[in-house]
């Protein structure tokens, strides 16, 4: 259904700028030498078919083969015994793949509707023994004999489980990036080492269902004067440099869908507008926390700080600002994301669900996910708490964490539900449309712009947000414009 309707504008003349200021730099670190293992080659295997419907990039969607848009959603799972309660010992295989199959199964049981897990290939697998990682998840004692054996024993199993459950899978490079990279450094080298074992396997390669995580959370890169920042279109360049040396290596292997992170613990992807990534099947890897893009956050992140106050309209313009430029032309998997209330201690991310256009993190989040169009996301919520979510509705005064509708489990298990049924419980006559928080008129500064959120509303009293289903009628379009996603611009006076 199209929602058409006009507006009339008031503009205040006023002109307004802002900057980024970059992270400040962090001193390298030395990197120990390690003596490497020999080489020992995964066994000869028969390629296996691509189980799930085959998705594709085309354009700025991820597409199914009858060229309808996807978008994907699902949750994380890492597989060190740190992070999945101590379920087993001693590198113990079967005691890995037993605790994690069962918690996918004990997901899906929950009626979770998801179709994608982000795959972390922990380095407690792949790091050499008995020798002291130089920082926390570290590539620097890194094995190859040990990576190719559990790549084959851990992760090729869990991949297939996942598969076998309807999920697609995305794997995520071991550990996490140093502060400071550059175009061909030993980390750069790490990951393309990484990517050319794992784009070759013979259960991986080609293999439409498993997806690639180039990187995770890269922060500042050596620019061409040789400082290290997050932003500026020179980084930006360096950052270009960085990635395509990786899909270059995994280009020459197999065709498997990559997601690019970007700068500043991949909150920062403006400068790939410029510059972006070339080749086939390439989108775009996000996250975002609350505090980040301007969004409000109860404990400002460790990360980037933020603080309470912004609500949507801040959220939504450090998303076009930071996300947009990308997101227009390829696109998006946020691959961790995560908000509830600090009391919970919980989650990441230390906010709440809110509601869209006014307070909070949750409730905007998903309304600039949806307008956006094209962005695929997860929570970040640990696998057992997942797993022990039950639809019951919680008690005010008596939430807990899994059935608080302002923590990121109880509203996302319900708006997974409508994502996956296309059913949002609507079956009454429209009655009228509005714009959110706004009258008869609205204030917008020359040269700036507001994000109008339009909403429908029903017979029985429901409403839903319908801004990328309206057509704006503007009497003017050399003083306004107002796009799908309802961002309106004023052009002159």
């Amino acid at each position: 259904m199209k929602y058409i309707f006009s507006i009339f504008i008031i503009i205040n003349l006023f002109l307004i700028s802002c900057s980024e200021s970059p992270l400040p730099e962090i001193p390298d670190k030395p990197v120990p030498e390690v003596e490497e293992e020999e080489v020992v080659e995964p066994p000869i295997v028969d390629i296996d078919e691509s189980k799930l419907p085959k998705l594709n990039v085309v354009g700025r969607y991820l597409k199914n083969e009858a060229g309808e848009i996807v978008n994907l959603h699902g949750f994380a799972q890492t597989y060190s015994p740190f992070f999945n309660q101590n379920a087993w010992n001693n590198y113990n295989v079967a005691g890995c793949l037993s605790y994690n199959k069962r918690m996918i199964n004990e997901i899906m049981s929950a009626g979770w509707k998801m179709n994608f897990v982000r795959m972390h290939m922990d380095p407690y697998w792949s790091n050499t023994l008995n020798v002291e990682p130089l920082r926390y998840e570290g590539h620097e004692t890194f094995s190859q004999t040990r990576f190719k054996k559990y790549l084959d024993e851990v992760f090729v199993p869990m991949a297939e489980h996942a598969i076998s459950k309807g999920l697609y899978v995305v794997f995520r490079p071991p550990g996490v990036s140093p502060e400071r990279i550059a175009a061909d450094d030993d980390y750069n080298k790490f990951l393309m080492l990484v990517w050319d074992i794992v784009s070759k396997h013979p259960k991986i390669k080609n293999n439409s269902d498993i997806m690639f995580e180039l990187a995770n959370e890269p922060i500042n890169i050596k620019g061409p004067n040789g400082d290290y920042a997050s932003s500026g279109q020179g980084h930006f360049d360096e950052m270009k440099k960085f990635c395509q040396n990786i899909v270059d290596k995994i280009r020459a292997n197999s065709n498997n869908i990559i997601w690019v992170p970007g700068l500043a613990y991949q909150s920062s992807f403006s400068g790939f507008a410029n510059n972006p990534i070339e080749g086939t099947n390439i989108g775009y890897a996000v996250h975002a926390y609350p505090g980040w893009y301007g969004s409000d956050t109860e404990e400002a992140s460790p990360e980037l700080g933020g603080e309470m106050g912004g609500g949507y309209e801040s959220f939504q313009r450090g998303w076009d600002a930071q996300v947009k430029p990308v997101s227009d032309f390829a696109p998006i998997l946020v691959t961790e994301m995560d908000w509830a209330p600090k009391k919970y201690n919980s989650s990441w991310g230390k906010s709440f669900t809110g509601e869209v256009g006014g307070p909070g993190f949750g409730a905007n989040f998903k309304y600039i996910a949806d307008i956006t169009g094209n962005v695929s996301w997860l929570i970040f919520t640990e696998c057992h708490h997942l797993a022990a979510f039950r639809n019951v509705e919680g008690t005010p005064g008596e939430y807990t964490f899994l059935n608080d509708p302002e923590a990121c489990p109880w509203p996302t298990f319900h708006w997974y539900n409508e994502y996956a049924t296309g059913v949002n419980g609507i079956e009454s006559n429209l009655e009228k449309i509005s714009v959110k928080g706004i009258d008869n008129q609205v204030q917008i500064l020359t040269g700036d712009a507001r994000n109008l959120i339009v909403q429908a509303h029903f017979s029985d009293g429901s409403t839903r947000y319908v801004t990328s289903d309206s057509e704006f009628d503007i009497s003017d379009n050399f003083i306004i414009t107002i796009d799908k996603s309802g961002r309106m611009s004023s052009l002159k006076d």
